[in-house]
């Protein structure tokens, strides 16, 4: 056979990470972080307020979300996957430079979403909070030693 695969078979496709954020820098980063992990990155256009539409075509195995976007915010698009059938077990990584008060981290906490905080996050973390999202492992490796003066024990 020659030519490439038609899309169509998702068995065989990349994971698709979907980007929404409306810094075109960050976005990009982004972008290059999980196509470097070997998935399919997707730049939603923030601009178009249709998320549901954008997630049901594309299918994204995880959601990296700012919450301080110009149009509409994450928090409203949260709701808005989080209450649809087809959406609603899709993870969600927020990305933001937003410092969160205890109510809204406890919220997402409760919708399952995940909050790093740019600028206190290291790129590292955010590709292996990317990783487990996407594989529903972690891959944080277990310590080869005991730490601190007991050993790393319970107490």
């Amino acid at each position: 056979m020659l030519g490439p695969m038609p899309k169509t078979a998702k068995t065989d496709a990349k994971k698709t990470v979907l980007i929404v954020e409306d810094s075109i820098d960050f976005s990009n980063l982004l972008k290059f972080i999980v196509e470097d992990d070997g998935y399919e990155g997707v730049q939603f256009p923030v601009q178009q307020e249709d998320i549901l539409s954008a997630v049901k075509e594309h299918r994204p195995s995880v959601i990296l979300m700012d919450l301080a976007l110009r149009r509409k915010g994450g928090m409203e698009y949260i709701n808005d996957l989080k209450s649809d059938d087809e959406t609603k077990d899709i993870p969600i990584i927020i990305i933001t430079g937003r410092d969160l008060g205890q109510k809204d981290v406890l919220d997402l906490q409760m919708k399952g979403v995940k909050y790093l905080r740019k600028g206190r996050v290291e790129m590292h973390e955010i590709r292996r909070e990317i990783r487990t999202a996407v594989t529903g492992k972690n891959d944080t490796p277990a310590p080869s030693s005991p730490k601190g003066p007991n050993g790393g024990g319970d107490a």
